[in-house]
């Protein structure tokens, strides 16, 4: 029987201007709304029927009293409240219950559900509970489900409930990262919805996925007071338990519905089912047991949207359907009227506190409560009925067939087969499509019904990137079993085994069960080609889908076409050895003819197959295979096309130009999609990926080579792994290694630098590893064809050496420090020994200079001893060897005239004591006189008159460094070997220092910086952070890209580390194997010795992650070599140098936490002017304006680690360290001057290049115009260059030499600590009003400005804090005494600095005069010294030494 929505013509018009309709026993009703304005009302949630009256509730909240006027046509509408969340009417007890919107309840019920879910029960049922005086908390069903939707009848209740994540095993589902979804985001099917942007592409299809499977394994559950057949469980036995109906479990079941005796549900298939009683002929029958329902006798005649049924509701005893036209429609007549006076003793009811509907959005469109029927308003989306229909069959076919799938699962887990084993990722992902599915229908019937509008909420249009990759790897798992015939194979596994399903015996059954899925996503095709048509903005997602389904076309025809070769080869050994499941055959040359050009007379009887991955040659006797990663090809003329491979290149011919570009456009294609490319795009010249060389190749043998690529040759940023187990991540330029890179050699160590031509070249750091004992070595500095040669760092358990090399031997300037008995030696070397002028400062603190030859002083020479013995003559390290004087002082007689006030006390020091002259012999324990004289009671000066004379040119020292600096800046634009050499980096035989004009040095400084900022970068293709490389190395095992190849061959395994280290201190000196290897071999590093065929490297597309396959155990590195600033290989042998016997002058230092040269910081801050070539210094004139902008530039470029200057600071710092600032012992202060000359020497060569920079700057120094302000290498780079570091080791040094005047001095400021201010005044013997200046603020300004000069390191900055003192001294001065007017003079600016100076206590202040007045001796301070920066430094001076001349006593 069908109730037309428009029987009542005259009710139509008030009908469009409600959001519902009402009927009573069949007729609609007119509204009259009582006491309200004339508005569209909200749609309604539930309608209570009390006897003639009739209770509704609006999703607003708002609860209407309705009765229905005496013509039984109108009804009559009034508001009681507005804050009602449910409503419920019990018909056995005459109760209402009422579900307030602040969570009260106005009368308990039998049964309410809360907010989450959670059930409470009140009242009876039966045996199954009975909470008689106050409601109580139940579970009705077990933990993991999720409730969806509660009915009730007289005597029973009915549930449905949906599983929680049950799916990740099933569907093999990684389990969601915490960081994609940090909230509980179980698969509750109430989440469902298209507007979680923020998911990430895995958590999204893992959500769908999930979505899907909770609405398919949905159960009902069931029981009440009674059975009868009201529980569904197929008898009539009385339950004390609730009870799940298994009939329905995983069928979909979407909605439920009961009636006083009788139940309804819904499956999302649109079928339905019901059971119960059928005393008022609402069944036709007793069902007690759920039975699918049969819509009408004459369906078949009906319209298709007639059929189907949205939603089913029940009234007291007969059901209602809402069909696909929005019609509603009865399966049997209406009960008799008597059936309204009858009550049960059990009548149930429920309310669901805030529950609504069973899904987001969605609103129930039919209720029913007595004689009344209830129809919410909806236009529904007809147009789009076709598909939902279809669906929905698509749907009942795959759950009639999942049972023959299901079984299929079972055997394929349990049974060995392979052909049976080779179904699983297949099965997998037919049960994903089926979830999949799943959600899509529910999506599709609310887009239907209107829940929403928007197209772009359809899970298959808002996902639809999700939705194809799922499809895709569908299309993929079926081709990939149905290409090698694994459907007809498991079909003859299943035949021997007892199948409880005859269908699974026929290979056409298997097939078309498989191939049932592929009808669906033709259906999204077809509905997007529909909706396209009134909405053209989603024209891309039609786009998406039509390519897949073409794709997915030609993926399937690809997969019968290698069926069908595999079939009419499978007698063929050579080709069946490439049957694999994921390679589809492409192109033959039996099919399109293809040959190959020989040099030969002969005919070529070669034919080629085109896999999917690789490509084959099948000669007479031979079989190649060349993967399509490294493949490239290009046409050459109309018939021929040139193929080139990492191993070889040939030519290949066709028979037409058609024939030609089949075979041009399947090759590029299949090359594309090797790549992982998408289809369409251009071919690569240059791509990312793996290849292992074949045991023929001349230069990289049973290499397994993974980077980048350009027309067959590496070409770029590289990965090695040789059979040796040496490995190598770097630059290759044209095959050759060659730039930056890192090499670990399991038989000598682990390099980090520059390469050029296969070999160690520029720049580097090489950690050496010996396996015979514990000793390591680390050289870190410059390499020349392999070997050790210009400036460099070695550093081991028994020596330090910093200096100048020439093929490997230690050659030129250089110190070197003895671990062992802590000597330190500096001067020049020759062949790792000793030889030429040069100092030796022992573990004692004494002092030799002099001419060395063969390891030892020869000649005439100067000792200074730590007791002030000193020696001039000829003179061994051991002792005297022939004519000279040997002082002895025994105290001191020091005149102190002047000598005190310019600040070289000891240098003109004299001392009282006996002088031995002559032919002397013996130890310095021990010396004898073999013909000579003693004198006793001599004055003599406290050094040697010759001291400083036989010492290196310190424009000499670390001339290499600078030049390898150059030339390491010059070779940045060097691209290639092969382009005539190394224009600027010379040879073993000649090392030519590189000329470059302005602009090239930028271009230079440009090409540098962006290298070292793309070595730095953490970046996901940055190979030399992705890969850590050290010793000792780790058995290796089978990497991913082996496993991936035809032929699987065994890695192979990486020898342990087994050499001798390098040892200069022998003789001779002894050669690490390496560099044997690296200085014999013309080759470079080429390892040949062992040999695997070609013709199996099957490779894939690596990118960044590729470099996983060959990476090493992480558990077994030892140090990392990042590039960063924290990270040098000097660091991992810092135990070496820096052990317990540390400096025993720490103390002395400048209130810093170490005397490291770290000469700035290593923050680096890039601004906008490193990025460009400054314009500023170029002119011939320098301006004001070029000066501020060279310094703002310097500035910067010192901070910024990816500039060259940066480098070059930190060696020329490393080296200044390791002259000066790195003692076991109290260092000597003799060195004090030649550490401040070689600082300066240093400086100028710094400046000399900043001018090459910045040609507008003078070459010595020169006056701004207008200024007094000189600008030289001291005022430019001073302030940037003498940094903590560096002062700090001058500063060491000049304490020791000054050290007795500084205690003094200390003992002073000890004394002037405990005395009040008027106290010292009257101790100083000063003028007492200087008592009311001290008490000024100013003064005590003065004295914390004084402070800061211990934290100042420049001239200028110690300078400007001295004047600036003094000034606010004078200032303290004149406010004090303005009542006397009194003017600051000299007899009072000396007395008031001295107090000053006592309170400010600034340590070693005698040191830090003598080093400051050193460092602007000069012309380039004579401006500052001239005037009152001059005089206050003046001022202090004298202050000093006023203090230092007595030590102050307190007065009894």
């Amino acid at each position: 029987m069908m109730a037309s929505a428009a029987d009542d013509s005259t009710a139509v018009g008030k009908e469009a201007q409600e959001s519902f309709a009402i009927y009573h026993e069949g007729r609609t009703l007119q509204l009259h709304w009582r006491g309200l304005p004339p508005l569209r009302r909200a749609p309604a949630s539930r309608i209570c029927s009390i006897g003639e009256g009739l209770l509704l509730l609006t999703t607003d909240h708002a609860l209407y009293s309705a009765q229905l006027q005496a013509n039984r046509s109108h009804l009559d509408l009034q508001l009681l409240r507005t804050d009602v969340v449910d409503v419920d009417f019990c018909t056995g007890s005459q109760e209402l219950f009422v579900v307030l919107s602040n969570g009260s309840v106005q009368r308990q019920g039998v049964v309410f559900v809360g907010a989450g879910g959670e059930t409470y029960v009140m009242g009876s049922c039966g045996e199954v509970f009975k909470a008689e005086q106050q409601p109580r908390h139940m579970r009705l069903y077990e933990e993991g489900k999720e409730l969806l939707d509660l009915a009730a009848g007289n005597e029973h209740f009915v549930m449905l409930v949906a599983p929680y994540n049950l799916a990740d095993d099933l569907l093999q589902l990684q389990v969601a990262n915490a960081k994609e979804e940090p909230e509980d985001d179980r698969a509750s099917v109430k989440s469902l919805s298209s507007d979680n942007s923020e998911r990430s592409f895995a958590a999204n299809t893992r959500h769908l996925l999930h979505q899907g499977y909770a609405l398919l394994h949905t159960q009902l559950f069931t029981f009440g007071a009674s059975n009868n057949g009201l529980l569904g469980t197929g008898d009539h036995i009385r339950r004390a338990n609730v009870m799940r109906l298994q009939k329905l479990d995983s069928m979909g079941v979407c909605s439920i519905a009961a009636g006083l005796e009788h139940t309804v549900a819904r499956t999302l298939d649109g079928r339905l089912y019901h059971w119960g009683l059928n005393d008022h002929s609402q069944l036709g029958e007793d069902v007690s047991s759920p039975m699918e329902i049969t819509i009408a006798d004459n369906a078949a005649s009906l319209p298709l949207e007639q059929n189907s049924a949205l939603e089913a509701t029940c009234g007291d005893y007969h059901t209602l359907l809402l069909n696909a036209s929005g019609q509603i429609q009865s399966l049997q007549p209406p009960p008799p009227m008597r059936h309204l006076q009858q009550s049960s003793t059990y009548a149930q009811t429920l309310l669901q506190l805030q529950l609504g509907a069973a899904w987001p959005r969605q609103l129930r469109l039919l209720m029913c409560s007595g004689r009344y029927t209830l129809q919410n308003q909806r236009q529904f989306q007809r147009q789009y009925h076709y598909y939902l229909s279809h669906l929905q069959s698509q749907l009942q076919l795959l759950l009639k067939h999942r049972q023959a799938v299901q079984t299929l699962e079972i055997w394929q887990q349990q049974s060995a087969a392979d052909s049976l084993s080779v179904l699983g990722p297949l099965l997998v992902s037919w049960e994903r499509i089926l979830c999949l599915l799943v959600a899509t229908l529910h999506s599709l019937e609310g887009f239907y019904r209107a829940d929403f509008v928007q197209p772009a909420d359809l899970l298959f249009i808002c996902h639809y990137k999700e939705y194809i990759e799922l499809f895709d790897g569908y299309t993929k798992a079926y081709c990939d079993v149905y290409s090698v015939n694994g459907f007809g194979e498991a079909v003859s596994a299943i035949a021997a085994l007892s199948s409880p399903l005859a269908e699974l015996n026929e290979e056409s059954y298997v097939i078309r069960l498989f191939q049932q899925p592929f009808s669906i996503y033709q259906l999204f095709v077809q509905f997007m080609e529909l909706l396209v048509r009134t909405q053209p903005e989603y024209g891309e997602h039609r786009v998406a889908w039509s390519e897949f389904a073409r794709h997915s076309c030609i993926s399937q025809e690809l997969a019968v076409n290698t069926k069908d070769f595999w079939s009419s080869n499978d007698r063929n050994p050579r080709i069946v050895q490439f049957r694999r499941r994921q390679r589809r055959v492409i192109l033959t040359s039996a099919l399109v003819p293809l040959k190959l050009v020989t040099s030969g007379l002969g005919r070529s009887s070669n034919s080629f197959i085109l896999f999917s991955d690789f490509l084959c040659q099948v000669g007479g006797n031979s079989l190649y295979s060349y993967p399509l990663t490294t493949l490239w090809v290009w046409t050459e003329d109309d018939l021929h096309l040139r193929l080139t491979t990492p191993e070889k290149s040939f030519l290949v011919s066709t028979r037409s130009q058609e024939m030609r570009k089949v075979w041009l456009d399947q090759l590029q294609s299949s090359i594309v999609a090797s790549l992982g490319r998408p289809l369409g795009s251009p071919v690569p010249s240059a791509r990312s990926t793996g290849y292992e060389f074949s045991r023929e190749h001349p230069k990289f043998s049973r290499v397994k080579a993974c980077g980048t690529w350009r027309k067959g040759v590496l070409h770029g940023n590289c990965y090695l792994e040789y059979p040796d187990g040496s490995v190598y991540c770097g630059e290759l330029h044209h095959g050759v290694i060659e730039g930056y890179g890192k090499m670990v050699i399991p038989s000598s160590g682990l390099y980090v630098g520059h390469f050029k031509g296969g070999r160690f070249h520029g720049h580097g750091t090489y950690e050496i590893h010996n396996k015979d004992s514990p000793e390591s070595e680390v050289y870190e500095g410059n390499f020349c064809e392999g070997l050790f040669h210009g400036h460099g760092m070695m550093r081991n358990n028994r020596y330090i050496y910093v200096g100048e090399y020439q093929a490997n031997a230690r050659s030129g300037y250089g110190v070197i420090e003895d671990l062992v008995s802590g000597d330190k030696y500096m001067g020049m070397f020759a062949d790792n020994k000793r030889s030429g002028i040069g100092s030796c400062i022992t573990n004692r603190g004494d002092y030799f200079e002099g001419s060395f030859s063969g390891d030892d002083l020869m000649g005439h020479g100067v000792a200074v001893f730590e007791n002030d013995y000193y020696y001039e003559g000829e003179l061994t390290l051991h002792g005297p060897n022939g004519r000279g004087e040997y002082y002895m002082p025994s105290g001191d007689a020091c005149g102190g005239s002047g000598a005190i006030a310019t600040g070289e006390s000891d240098d003109t020091c004299e001392l009282i004591g006996n002088k031995m002259f002559g032919q002397l012999s013996g130890s310095w324990e021990t010396v004898r006189i073999q013909a000579g004289e003693l004198v006793l009671n001599r004055r003599f000066p406290k050094y040697p008159s010759s001291l400083g004379r036989q010492v290196v040119d310190h424009n000499r020292k670390w001339r290499s460094l600078f030049n390898n600096f150059e030339s390491d800046l010059a070779n940045c634009t060097a691209t290639s070997s092969s382009s005539g050499g190394n224009p600027s980096g010379g040879t073993l035989r000649k090392s030519t220092k590189p000329t470059l004009s302005t602009a090239q040095l930028w271009n230079c400084i440009a090409v540098y910086m962006s290298k070292q900022r793309a070595r730095e970068g953490a970046k996901p293709g940055n190979y030399f952070n992705n890969i850590l490389l050290s010793l000792p190395l780790p058995q290796k095992t089978s990497s991913p890209l082996a496993k991936a190849r035809t032929t699987t061959n065994a890695l192979s395994k990486l020898q342990t580390e087994a050499a001798s280290a390098l040892d200069f201190l022998g003789f001779p000196p002894r050669r690490i194997h390496s560099q044997e290897t690296l200085n014999s071999k013309p080759g470079g590093l080429q390892r040949a010795d062992s040999l695997l065929s070609m013709g199996h490297n099957s490779s894939r597309d690596l990118d960044s992650s590729s470099l996983a396959s060959f990476q090493l155990d992480q558990s077994l590195l030892n140090s990392t070599v990042n590039g960063d600033e924290s990270s040098t290989l000097n660091e991992s042998f810092s135990k070496l140098s820096h052990n317990n016997n540390n400096n025993n002058n720490n103390s002395i230092s400048k209130h810093m936490n170490n005397s490291d040269c770290s000469i700035t910081s290593t923050t680096s801050t890039t601004s906008a002017m490193l990025e460009q070539v400054p314009s500023f210094g170029m002119a011939s004139v320098l301006t004001e304006q070029d000066v501020a902008s060279i310094r703002l530039y310097l500035e910067q470029a010192f901070k910024d680690r990816h500039h060259p200057l940066f480098a070059l600071n930190e060696r020329i710092a490393n080296c200044f360290h390791y002259s000066y600032g790195y003692w076991k012992v109290k260092p000597t202060p003799i060195l004090a001057k030649q550490a401040m000359r070689e600082w300066e020497s240093i400086s100028r060569r710094i400046y000399r290049f900043v001018r090459k920079m910045f040609p507008a700057l003078p070459e010595d120094y020169c006056h701004m115009e207008g200024s007094r302000e000189v600008i030289s290498h001291i005022t430019l780079l001073y302030p940037l260059v003498l940094s903590e570091g560096i002062y700090s080791t001058l500063f060491v040094l000049y304490a020791n030499k000054y050290s007795r005047k500084d205690e003094m001095y200390r003992q002073n400021l000890n004394l002037a600590e405990k005395l009040k201010d008027q106290e010292l005044v009257e101790l100083m013997g000063h003028e007492s009003f200087l008592h009311n200046v001290m008490l000024d603020p100013k003064f005590e300004e003065s004295v914390q400005m004084l402070k800061e000069l211990q934290e100042k390191f420049s001239p200028q900055d110690m300078l400007t804090v001295i004047q600036r003192s003094t000034q606010l001294l004078t200032e303290a001065y004149e406010h004090a005494m303005a009542a006397n007017a009194a003017q600051l003079n000299a007899d009072n600016m000396i007395p008031l600095t001295m107090l000053t100076m006592l309170r400010a206590a600034v340590p070693h202040l005698g040191a830090e005069l003598a080093l400051l007045d050193d460092l602007t001796g000069g012309p380039n301070f004579q401006a500052e010294m001239n005037g009152m920066a001059g005089y206050c430094y003046t001022t202090l001076k004298a202050a000093y030494e006023h203090v230092t001349l007595r030590a102050l006593q307190k007065n009894p």
